[in-house]
């Protein structure tokens, strides 16, 4: 009834969904419609280098994406657990540290969260300079949710 062939296309388009979407395109219009401005602040709570150093490649792209739109962002950068150890530059490859200056240069905040410091025994003396010490992060957290802002939680 159907040959191997025929059969074999099936699979591989079943196989490869993404190529069905080829000529889709991203659409932003709704969710930044009528927006000048837009404030958020980013739970961070990234274990390891290789996830911030992601993550801070999606905040940039973000950003810059929202530039182009017309979209003033407005950021801040909250981290707490046990990624705080990563604020260092001992900690940090090229990339991240890089990553860190672009974004603090394009009006970005970093803020470390105090506690975090002191319970994962991270020596706040040590933070690179892009990043400012806060006494808690959750009061950050609070007060910017307070002040408008959305949170978006990164692991």
């Amino acid at each position: 009834m159907y040959t191997p062939l025929v059969m074999l296309a099936a699979l591989f388009m079943l196989a490869c969904p993404p190529a069905l979407y080829a000529g889709q395109k991203p659409d932003v219009s709704e969710a930044l419609s009528g927006l000048s401005s837009a404030k958020v602040i980013f739970d961070m709570r990234v274990p390891d280098l290789e996830k911030l150093v992601f993550n801070l490649r999606v905040i940039n792209e973000t950003f810059e994406g929202m530039v182009a739109l017309g979209v003033k962002p407005k950021m801040i950068v909250a981290f707490r657990g046990p990624g705080v150890r990563l604020l260092t530059a001992a900690a940090l490859d090229e990339e991240a540290r890089d990553l860190f200056r672009t974004l603090k240069k394009n009006g970005v905040r970093f803020e470390a969260c105090g506690v975090a410091m002191r319970i994962f025994k991270a020596d706040p003396v040590g933070l690179i300079p892009e990043v400012k010490l806060v006494a808690n992060g959750f009061y950050s957290l609070i007060g910017y949710q307070n002040k408008g802002y959305a949170t978006i939680a990164n692991n």
